[in-house]
């Protein structure tokens, strides 16, 4: 249908806790189980993208929700190292792995220990998940250096959606309270995009692709409550910015 349309799309895969429903039962599971799991998700996705006789076709990446929170990084780090062996991680363009919570890049730091022993991982950087991990927007003693350094250069998708401190999703980026944080998730965004041209300059892939999260409330089966869309003390919906000034302000940062 993407082909038909002349479409390009994301798709994401994950190595447990699909789509983040219902209880997360593989926590503590060890790499082997979550390899076995991504490789279920991918396997239909690479025969889908073969199948596609025009290229570079629809796909333009998988999004992978990889790991878990609890392993320690030399489990982390052996996933992706089996992961980058594995044939299906080569059969799909562009896996790159988010830097969600709940999953082993939750952190900057732990991410940017993994890129240095593992050159050729590949991130969707939600800086929003770290801003709140961390507690900080992460701009200041060096730290923006440091991120921009060692994590801009590996990131091939965007998850644009700006968080605070204390709340992975804000209603309206352009109002005063939430203004310097958005100012914070347009400079990193714009820190990746400069990184993807640099790489231009040395023939190397720079593309850089991007997903704005934002939407209407999510209910799960359940009725509850099951997305990131901000409430209100009510528990409704908070009304966020138009789509119109939302497109506007992101064009506007656009170069």
């Amino acid at each position: 249908a993407a082909a038909a349309a002349d479409m390009r799309v994301v798709l994401s895969a994950y190595s447990s806790w699909a789509n983040y429903e219902g209880p997360n039962t593989h926590w503590d599971a060890g790499p082997e189980t979550h390899l076995a799991h991504l490789a279920d998700e991918l396997r239909p996705i690479a025969e889908a993208h073969a199948a596609v006789a025009a290229r570079p076709g629809p796909l333009a990446g998988v999004n992978a929700h990889s790991g878990t929170d609890a392993w320690c990084e030399a489990q982390g780090h052996a996933f992706f190292q089996r992961l980058a062996e594995d044939p299906l991680a080569r059969a799909v363009p562009r896996l790159s792995h988010e830097t969600h919570r709940g999953r082993f890049l939750r952190c900057p730091f732990v991410a940017a220990r993994a890129l240095r022993a593992l050159p050729s991982l590949r991130l969707t950087s939600d800086f929003a998940h770290w801003a709140v991990v961390a507690e900080r927007l992460l701009d200041g003693d060096g730290e923006d250096a440091f991120l921009r350094e060692v994590v801009a250069p590996a990131c091939d998708h965007v998850h644009a959606r700006v968080g605070t401190a204390q709340m992975p999703q804000v209603p309206r980026p352009g109002v005063p309270p939430f203004a310097a944080a958005a100012d914070r998730h347009a400079r990193w965004w714009a820190a990746i995009w400069g990184a993807a041209e640099a790489r231009a300059l040395s023939s190397r892939a720079s593309e850089v692709t991007a997903t704005v999260e934002y939407g209407p409330v999510e209910y799960g089966a359940d009725g509850d409550y099951a997305g990131y869309t901000p409430l209100g003390p009510d528990g409704g919906p908070v009304a966020g910015e138009p789509l119109e000034a939302t497109v506007a302000a992101a064009a506007s940062h656009v170069r």
